[in-house]
């Protein structure tokens, strides 16, 4: 097939979001489709086809802008190119969205639209911009239209369907020619946790922190830190937090890290930590990108949501409960001393990832839907 994909695609933010959609497009070329994406540069969007790149038109460096750039982008594509399918991560509906749904619908092409975290109205109430206040109120209002322009929604969720529209269910997945696979050394002596995120206030970081500080009270003999890899709305307040419990020599902030600096503090680490905080969005079942990375890395992990795959009984994870109470430094030991003993934990897990976590796994189902459809 012939398929664009438009997503918003800074290539100087190299953020996860970045990594993931790199992951999808790439992994629907090893399925032997074309893709076309969007991308941009300074003040122009961009057309990209593996090596060519054909510049469209200016864009208003805002949200708004940029939202109004890919509607134009999709509409241009629509009438100049041979597209069979659209495969569109979310952004707000709106009057001007479901204009040009209904340009693919009317051209006969196939459109997709993936929605990274659904339900999302809590989510929503955490952004204060009064721009994106404005977005998703229209939203609520127009989305009940998508059922007469959209084929499929694509979910990370359990729902089957979204808006009245019939949903495909699939789990977050994994570049695995980005990571780098090295088994993990346990010392005896000490325990390393990791976090890597954009700082929201659903990746609940500050459980951690609480954590810390109640099992330091113990006075215990195994000294446990934590590594925080991002930046974000919610920094400032977790490094009040640690300084507070006067903890800086146990809470490090790394600020926004890549390549071999990233690798680098997870080389460090022993136990990643996936998102703690979905109750504030009142959300149990998720599909974090993060955790999939630490299994591809075979780095075992903390979780605290409904999971696909994954279990309390899986071996090189633990579940804890999706809600505000500290974490338990005593019980996160105890995991670790377990699981530091299991014989080839981390290729276990790096086996695991690939059976599961691939893109081109995940895209497979989009694709088998559409050959379906």
């Amino acid at each position: 097939m012939n398929i664009l994909f438009s997503a918003f695609i800074n290539p100087l933010r190299k953020s996860g979001v970045d990594k993931k959609i790199g992951g999808q497009i790439k992994a629907f070329e090893s399925l032997g489709h074309n893709v076309w994406y969007f991308t941009f540069s300074g003040d122009k969007i961009l057309l990209c086809n593996k090596e060519e790149v054909k510049e469209l038109f200016s864009v208003s460096a805002n949200p708004i802008g940029y939202y109004m750039a890919l509607q134009k982008g999709m509409r241009w594509a629509a009438e100049n190119l041979d597209i069979d399918m659209v495969y569109i991560r979310r952004i707000f509906c709106s009057p001007f969205h479901l204009k040009t749904l209904d340009i693919f619908k009317s051209k006969g092409i196939v459109t997709i639209e993936e929605i990274p975290t659904y339900p999302y109205d809590q989510l929503n109430r955490h952004y204060t911009a009064t721009s994106y206040k404005i977005a998703a109120v229209m939203d609520k209002v127009y989305r009940t239209k998508y059922h007469k322009y959209l084929d499929r929604f694509v979910t990370f969720s359990k729902h089957t369907e979204i808006f009245g529209v019939p949903a495909i269910c699939l789990d977050n997945g994994v570049d695995f020619d980005t990571l780098r696979f090295v088994p993990t050394d346990f010392p005896a002596d000490r325990m390393d946790m990791i976090a890597v995120s954009a700082m929201s206030p659903c990746h609940g970081y500050e459980r951690a922190i609480e954590g810390i500080k109640n099992y330091l009270e113990t006075n215990p003999e195994t000294p446990v830190y934590l590594h925080l890899v991002g930046d974000g709305q919610e920094r400032s307040s977790w490094e009040a937090l640690t300084d507070r419990y006067n903890l800086r020599d146990y809470v490090i902030f790394h600020g926004h890290l890549t390549g071999d600096e990233l690798m680098n503090v997870f080389d460090r680490c022993q136990i990643g930590l996936s998102i703690l905080g979905m109750y504030k969005m009142g959300m149990e079942a998720v599909s974090p990108l993060k955790t999939r990375e630490y299994a591809a890395m075979g780095k075992p992990f903390v979780y605290a949501n409904d999971e696909l795959n994954i279990d309390q009984d899986t071996p090189f994870c633990m579940r804890v409960a999706n809600d505000a109470t500290p974490l338990d430094i005593n019980a996160v030991l105890e995991f670790y001393n377990k699981v530091k003993e299991i014989p080839h934990i981390c290729e276990t897990m790096h086996s695991f990832a690939k059976e599961h976590y691939s893109w081109q796994a995940q895209m497979a189902q989009v694709v088998r839907c559409i050959e379906e459809m």
